[in-house]
């Protein structure tokens, strides 16, 4: 016999001997999981053969942790659309609004603005030095609008509760020329008022007949830019709703009364403003509406500068403080800007808030007084 033969013999006599004691191992593991712990049936083990097991590289085991980490951290991550990541890219460096702190107040004249508190003017004097500026010998713009630019505190008294945008219509003591008249359609019934809407400059007047005009399509409603309605045609303008929609005459915003020469005169000549919040500073809020031309009286325009400044402090809410925080006035193309002083246009009102409230007191303690009296004249009444 050959060398090779005998290794080949040996070698599979290994391999059937291995083989034999894995099914033996086997067997013996399923005869003990059968049969109950103590029993006389069990059989003898073989050892078995020892596993060693080895624990893992330091390095390895905190490369693992990592990778979960970053796993973890990406899950979290929400989906941003690619035109919200634009508007990131451009947030604007800075707040909206100017704060002033650790400034000195200013003393001279003449002094570095940067460097101090900014000193409000009075309107007299912002409105001479815009003449001044569009004198015909520097800018030479004589008739430029003069233009109100007030900054509103949004902020509500609940935390992260914010005043929503208003838009309003005014009809100013003083008119000028800003903007075209506006045209206004009229609803009216009887023919008294459909003639006081006439004379008041309506272009379109017309009770039921009118209405089924417009729902036939012979009059477009595209050529008006306002619609009122007396009180007494609202259930006629009615089932106009689907036709005019945001522009159908309502209470709330003053286009449905009694008074028909007012609301036209309001909607074709009123003039218009709105505010405007900002998208990251959400307390922070802007109105800028013109109020007349450097060629007006000082008088006119102080008297359209406190219409203004009084309609927009009523369209305040519960703020935590004050709802005007700080007016400019200027007047393009000169690039200058003067803060002015509204205390005195607003302080009205506060006078009057008080007084009522300082009345309210007295009518108090009036009454206070005569409950005291009717009490001791009835305890004189049981002593005797």
């Amino acid at each position: 016999m050959s060398s090779w033969t005998a290794l080949r013999s040996l070698a599979q006599a290994a391999s059937v001997h291995v083989g034999n004691r894995c099914m033996i191992q086997q067997q013996q593991r399923l005869i003990c999981s059968l049969t109950p712990v103590g029993s006389s049936l069990l059989v003898s083990r073989v050892p078995l053969l020892h596993q060693q097991r080895f624990a893992a590289r330091k390095g390895t085991r905190e490369r693992k942790v990592k990778q979960k980490v970053k796993a973890e951290i990406a899950k979290k991550e929400e989906f941003v659309p690619y035109k919200v990541k634009l508007a990131k890219l451009h947030v604007p460096e800075g707040p909206r609004r100017i704060v002033e702190k650790n400034k000195p107040e200013v003393v001279d004249d003449v002094f570095v603005t940067k460097h101090f508190m900014t000193r409000a003017i009075s309107l007299a004097d912002a409105v001479q030095f815009h003449r001044e500026t569009n004198h015909p010998s520097v800018y030479d713009s004589p008739e430029a609008l003069i233009t109100m630019k007030v900054e509103l505190n949004m902020q509500l008294e609940k935390k992260n509760r914010y005043l929503d945008n208003f838009s309003r219509i005014l009809l100013l003591p003083h008119s000028f020329e800003y903007q075209p008249v506006r045209k206004v359609l009229a609803f009216c019934k009887t023919q008294e008022t459909q003639e006081d809407a006439t004379k008041a400059g309506a272009n379109a007047v017309g009770g039921l007949d009118l209405v089924k005009r417009i729902q036939s399509g012979e009059v477009p409603l595209a050529d008006y830019d306002y619609f009122v309605a007396h009180t007494n045609m609202m259930s006629e303008v009615l089932p106009l709703r689907g036709l005019l929609k945001r522009k159908l005459p309502n209470v709330k915003n003053g286009s449905v009364g009694v008074d028909m020469p007012k609301m036209i005169r309001l909607f074709s000549k009123g003039i218009e403003f709105a505010s405007t919040k900002d998208a990251y500073e959400l307390d922070y809020g802007l109105v800028q509406v013109p109020f007349g031309r450097l060629t007006m009286p000082m008088e006119e325009l102080e008297a359209n500068f406190s219409t203004i400044l009084k309609d927009i402090e009523s369209c305040r809410a519960r703020t935590s403080g004050s709802f005007i925080t700080r007016c400019y006035v200027l007047s393009p193309p000169s690039p200058e800007y003067f803060v002015v002083k509204t205390e005195a246009y607003i302080k009205k009102k506060a006078e009057d808030t008080s007084s009522s409230s300082s009345s309210d007191d007295d009518s108090d303690n009036e009454k206070a007084d005569e409950e005291e009296e009717q009490n001791t004249s009835r305890a004189r009444v049981a002593k005797q």
